[in-house]
This record gives structure tokens, sequence and C-alpha cells, in this order.
């Protein structure tokens, strides 16, 4: 049955987030709880500066469960990709994502995902064949020292206008199939993917083997329901694949971060009943 959650920003941040709470995360919780969310999704980029042990007790404390660790602002704030603009790869963004699939492995469930999305670094599209095998290897590398720690990666497909490489679902697919290794799958963005797909649902259904988490905003980057994208299709697309992951919205606090939160929620709840939970 599939679930909903929200992206939240961490404390270590310090440039605006994709989500409708950053910073103060047991009031973000208590928020994200009482409107009926199901889990919640981190954007970090430094675990060294979170304490990890009290995200883990508020998160149980609030019966909200950790879907993902986003590492999108690696990229965004400390310009730390896998792979450098010279094809090359980077061994400290290398080490900044081992320090979080430790932080993953060190306080939340076994199979939490970490998702490789800017962070995987721009590559040199002069040189696209050397760019992808260093993806490849850097993915690889990565994959085998997070699965005796039962964390998972997720490869996010991302539109052209930010990265250089792997910019669609088929992208994606192709680049699990050379990784080859059983924790390392996808995570399919809606916002990336009415940009560069040529078609959301046949991708959804080409890569329901690889798909294990779905962001979700509208094409405006806003909360779902506030522009064009078809959600009732989305979920039952998802739903048609036997999806029964996570949806994960990250999206622009717009107006206001508490109606975005709940403005989501509720257009999300028309295809997603919600589950049983005990009482806040």
């Amino acid at each position: 049955m599939i679930k909903i959650s929200s992206m939240v920003g961490t404390p270590d941040l310090t440039a605006p987030v994709l989500a409708p709470y950053s910073g103060d995360l047991p009031a973000a919780f208590a928020k994200l709880a009482a409107l009926g969310y199901d889990g919640v999704e981190f954007m970090t980029k430094d675990p060294s500066k979170l304490n990890g042990a009290a995200l883990r007790r508020w998160l149980d404390e609030h019966h909200l469960e950790l879907c993902q660790i986003c590492t999108g602002h690696v990229w965004g704030e400390d310009k730390l990709g896998l792979v450098n603009t010279d094809a090359t790869l980077n061994p400290r963004a290398m080490e900044r994502m081992k320090e979080i699939m430790d932080f993953a492995a060190a306080f939340f469930r076994r199979g939490v995902a970490v998702n490789i999305g800017r962070s995987r670094g721009q590559g040199d599209p002069s040189q696209p064949e050397k760019s992808l095998a260093a993806y490849e290897a850097a993915f690889r590398e990565l994959a085998d020292y997070a699965a005796p720690k039962g964390v998972r990666l997720t490869l996010e497909p991302i539109t052209g206008t930010l990265i250089k490489f792997i910019l669609t679902t088929q992208d994606g697919i192709e680049m699990c199939r050379r990784v080859n290794r059983p924790n390392f799958g996808l995570m399919l963005d809606v916002y990336h993917m009415n940009i560069e797909d040529v078609d959301i649902y046949r991708s959804f259904r080409e890569a329901r083997d690889y798909n294990w988490l779905v962001h979700v905003c509208d094409n405006n980057r806003k909360w779902p329901g506030s522009a064009h994208l078809d959600f009732a299709r989305i979920i039952g697309t998802l739903e048609e694949i036997g999806y029964d992951g996570f949806v994960s919205l990250e999206m622009l606090p717009w107006p206001d971060p508490d109606t975005s939160a709940r403005m989501a929620i509720e257009h999300l709840r028309k295809f997603i009943p919600p589950h049983p939970r005990p009482p806040l």
C-alpha cells in the first residue's frame, strides 16, 4: 500500500530546501504527523552535524518512518559530486556519501535508502563514455560499501537543466543494469519525468523492477493539484504495477509552509487512503 512522506531540511543546511519545513525538526514532525503523513525524507549534506539518536527518537514519538536520505545539497551547497567535470572520480565526494550511508545504518531501519541525485556530479559532456564509466564505477563502489550495512541506493534521473548525464527514466534503467547490484535502484521524480520522459506512465511501467521511491510535486514545483499533472493517473499507474513504497513530496513551500503541507496531502489522499496509525 502506497504511503505519503514529505521532504524536510535538516539543520546542517543553509540554502533553501524544496520542502515545507526545515531546521526545527521536532516542530516539523509534529505538524506532518498531525496532517496524517506516514513518513519523512531528510535533505542533508553533513551528518556529522546531526544528532542521529535524537532524530530517531523524534520520528518514533510521532510514528513517522524515514523513507530516504536525500543528498542534493551535498552538491548544491558544498559542490561535492562523485564525478568531476574532467570525468575523474572525486574522493571527497565519495567519502561524504559513505559518511551519509554510515549515518543511515547507525540510526535508522535496515533498508533505508540514500539518494544519488545532483551529488553524482556533472561529468564531462565532451567525454560521454568516460563519464558514464566513471559514474558506473562510483555507483558500484558505493553500493558495495552500503550492502553489508543494509542501506539501499536510489539513483535519480534529473532534467538536463541541472545535470549532464542520466536524464531520463530509461537512462536510469540502463545505469542500474550496468551497476548490477541488488541494493542499487531508482528514485523517479515526476517533476523531472514531465520534462525529460516521452511518457511518464510508460516510464513507470518500464522501471517497475528498479523503482523504490517516487518524488512528487506538480509541474510548477508546487503542491500536487496546483497545476496540471494528473495525479489520479500517476497513482493509478503505480498501483497497477504493484508499487507499495512512498511517494515523497519535494516541492516549494508555497504560498507558505503550512498551506503547502496541508494542500499536498489533501490532494494525494484523494487517491491514497490513509494507513492505520497509533494515536499521537
